[in-house]
Formats: structure tokens, C-alpha cells, sequence
């Protein structure tokens, strides 16, 4: 049984009826929490704000928190040591246990942030795993003591960059 399409469409409801006002919004976020909690067999939280919208499932590995929209924040605890461009518009941050994902857009051309991420994590004491370049686009792969961080780069539709970087604790 796939279980995405009543996942997916009672996300894209709660984003519609975010738009409207606030007892909307309280609806909105009822009827996807459970539709989710249906769906996941999970206790979850949505709490959708003007700005963005943010997720959060409680389950038996722990906890996940997705927050996406106009103006979502690196957590508090995100390391000072991995490379961030000095332009950037965050798109989505993920929590899950151990493993930090953020999604942003970057406006310099990919390989100008491959290299920038390339020489950045040297200055910072990682060392490289891995490095990949194609058409379609790059991965950079690092570690340093009990951490790896890897980063995928492809271009975005303004012409910039779509940057993921998924930092993991090896706990």
C-alpha cells in the first residue's frame, strides 16, 4: 500500500490553507497532523507560520524536524567549522538524531562553490573522502574525528546554485 499520496496531499492542504488566517491555519495544521499520524502510525506536530512551515514527528529512532519556507533558521548547535557561502537563501532544514540536512540556494555557479566548499573544508581541518563532477552535478564527501559531512551541488533555475549538505555524529 503506498501511503505518500494522502501524505503528500494533506501537506500541499496545509500549505493552501496556511495562506488564509489564523483559525485556518489551526485547521490546516489538525488535518495534517492526522493525516500524517494516519499515515506514519507516528505522533506528529505541524506548526505552519506566515514564513514557513516546520514538522515534527516523534518516532521509535527519535525525533524528526523538518522546517522549510521564506525564512528558516540554521539550528543553534549547527558547527561553526563547516563551510558556509557567504551568500545564501536557506531553503529547508532536517534533524534527525544525529544527521543535520539544509537545503539552500547559492547565487555563485556550482563550480565556483565546489571549490570554495573544496579548500574551505581543508582550512577547516576536514579531510576529503570524496570528489565527484558531472553535467548534472558534484559531491564532495568529508570527515573530520567522529563526524562525516557530504555535499551535493547541481544548479538551481536562477542560474546559481542547489546546495545540500548532509552533516552526520557518529554516535
Amino acid at each position: 500500500m503506498n501511503r505518500r499520496p494522502p501524505l503528500i496531499a494533506a501537506l500541499a492542504l496545509a500549505l493552501v490553507l496556511s495562506a488564509c488566517g489564523k483559525s485556518e491555519e489551526k485547521a490546516a495544521e489538525t488535518l495534517a497532523e492526522q493525516a500524517l499520524e494516519a499515515n506514519s502510525g507516528q505522533e506528529v506536530d505541524v506548526d505552519i507560520e506566515e514564513d514557513g512551515q516546520t514538522v515534527t514527528i516523534q518516532t521509535e529512532q527519535g525525533t524528526l524536524k523538518q522546517s522549510s519556507g521564506d525564512n528558516v533558521a540554521l539550528p543553534e548547535d549547527f558547527p561553526t567549522d563547516v563551510t558556509l557561502p557567504s551568500d545564501y537563501k536557506l531553503m529547508s532544514v532536517m534533524t534527525m538524531g544525529p544527521v543535520t540536512s539544509v537545503v539552500m540556494e547559492v547565487p555563485q555557479s556550482p563550480s565556483e562553490v565546489f571549490d570554495a566548499f573544496k579548500s574551505g573544508q581543508a582550512d577547516q581541518g576536514w579531510k576529503q573522502t570524496l570528489s565527484m563532477q558531472g553535467a548534472d552535478g558534484s559531491m564532495l564527501g568529508f570527515e573530520k574525528e567522529d563526524r562525516s559531512l557530504l555535499v551535493n551541488l547541481g544548479s538551481s533555475e536562477s542560474g546559481g546554485t542547489m546546495l545540500s549538505l548532509s552533516l552526520q555524529s557518529k554516535q
